[in-house]
């Protein structure tokens, strides 16, 4: 694999990394993981194919009359480069099932395989070349988002938004085969086309479905703008006025955070989710199910849950509170603590079939929501994680606490792969026959073998 020089720019690091990477060089856990997230990823999207805010991006793609390049998985149609993998982001992204790097806080798989699968594709790439691209945009995506320190999210900002151009530059420019110059410099211009608002955090609309997939979108024509001549900045990240002196105050993280790219593997601290919503709630989820499992508690013996969270996650799920107690549509459920404990509570589960409005409107849901309090609480942080404590009071007065350090998923909370394979299972299950599921499953678990992706995308046509 070809040294990453230390002495130039972050991008040119990222894009010698990118280009020099081959499969041999990967550790057998990081195939043997990346393909449990490629299995979850293909299962999350083709759940999402029918979701409304699918069909509003297809009909934008078919009113612009896309040319037929890539194939917009689980249709029979084909769409630009550039549109296929906005679609394809968008349905992996789409029900916020998908995984996360938790101390980066960013979603790496939702522009990165759509990136990869998309444009493997339209060069007609083995699975072999495939997983390559993958794994160095996982690796790049990681490093970028683990830069930010959360700041990102901080000050309003998606941060899987804002760095999933510059990953998917690098994997989209080494499937094309693109010259060494010519993706540093769309790297460059990717960083003007960095973006992407968390409003929706207030209101539930759907932006963040699609955020990676722009990004994505930002990155083919970033590649193909550079091909043809035009200039970047080299230093669009590190730089006096790059990505992350402007969005978080500081350059000092990033300048040295490839520097291990290839020696030190981050793609094995990706982690699945297990319930289809906000990670910063999902141990708060655990305790609970835990605590009434355990003490054999029905909803009438709660009377006060008391849920206290960091200061950055709770601006995201607890607030503003009559918002998040009175959530009117599926991706403020997503959103609301107060919601999923009280579903935990209730159905016993947060599974993709608690993420209904209906319930979210049902008076026991309401009046378990009202007994939900959530403490803005730094001293229960755990820096690069997701935890969570909660306290029940019960109607007799007594109180029951668990303190869940990790969140399900990480390497000190691990789950097992027969999970990962029982929740794809499961997102296919209403689409496809078993055989159909077990077809894809085959085809990812092989992935390197395949001369191309054809049997996979043939495969996703329900």
């Amino acid at each position: 694999m070809t040294n990453v020089k230390k002495s130039e720019s972050v991008s040119e690091r990222m894009v010698d990394f990118a280009l020099g990477l081959r499969f041999e060089d990967i550790p057998v856990n990081v195939i043997s993981h990346g393909k449990m997230l490629l299995t979850d990823t293909v299962g999350v999207a083709l759940s999402c194919q029918n979701l409304p805010h699918a069909k509003a991006v297809l009909d934008a793609i078919d009113w612009l009359d896309s040319s037929s390049q890539c194939t917009m998985w689980a249709k029979e149609r084909k769409a630009s480069l550039a549109d296929a993998v906005l679609y394809n982001s968008c349905l992996i992204h789409g029900a916020d099932y998908d995984d996360t790097h938790v101390g980066a806080i960013v979603h790496p798989s939702a522009a990165v395989v759509a990136a990869a699968l998309t444009t493997g594709e339209y060069v007609g790439a083995s699975g072999r070349e495939i997983f390559e691209a993958i794994v160095a945009g996982w690796e790049i995506i990681v490093r970028l988002g683990i830069a930010a320190n959360g700041v990102f999210h901080d000050v309003g900002f998606h941060g899987t938004a804002i760095v999933a151009p510059f990953a998917s530059a690098c994997v989209i420019g080494k499937l094309l085969k693109m010259p060494r110059e010519d993706i540093v410099n769309a790297i460059g211009i990717c960083g003007s086309q960095a973006a992407g608002l968390q409003e929706f955090l207030h209101d539930g609309s759907w932006v963040k479905k699609i955020h990676p997939g722009w990004g994505c979108h930002s990155a083919v024509y970033a590649l193909l703008m550079a091909k043809s001549g035009f200039v970047g900045p080299k230093k669009v990240l590190e730089g006096g006025f790059g990505l992350y002196m402007t969005h978080t105050g500081s350059s000092e993280a990033v300048e040295h955070i490839m520097d291990d790219l290839g020696e030190c593997w981050l793609t094995p601290q990706i982690t699945f989710k297990m319930y289809p919503v906000c990670h910063m709630a999902h141990s708060f989820i655990d305790c609970v199910k835990r605590i009434v499992r355990l003490n054999m508690l029905a909803p009438e013996d709660i009377a006060n849950v008391e849920c206290r969270i960091e200061t950055r996650c709770y601006g995201i799920i607890c607030s503003p509170d009559d918002a998040k107690k009175r959530p009117q549509n599926d991706y403020m459920m997503r959103f609301s603590l107060p919601y999923v404990v009280a579903a935990a509570i209730i159905k016993g589960n947060v599974s993709p079939w608690e993420i209904d409005v209906s319930l979210a409107n049902d008076p026991d849901m309401i009046a378990m929501m009202d007994k939900v309090t959530c403490v803005d609480d730094d001293t229960k942080q755990n820096p690069g994680h997701f935890p969570g404590w909660v306290k029940i009071t019960l109607t007799d007065g007594r109180q029951i606490t668990e303190d869940q350090r990790y969140e399900l998923g990480c390497e000190y909370n691990p789950v097992k792969p027969s999970d990962v394979i029982d929740k794809f299972s499961s997102n296919l299950s209403a689409l496809y026959s078993q055989e159909k599921i077990d077809r894809i499953y085959s085809i990812i678990n092989s992935f390197e073998t395949i001369d191309s992706v054809s049997p996979l995308l043939e495969a996703m046509l329900p």
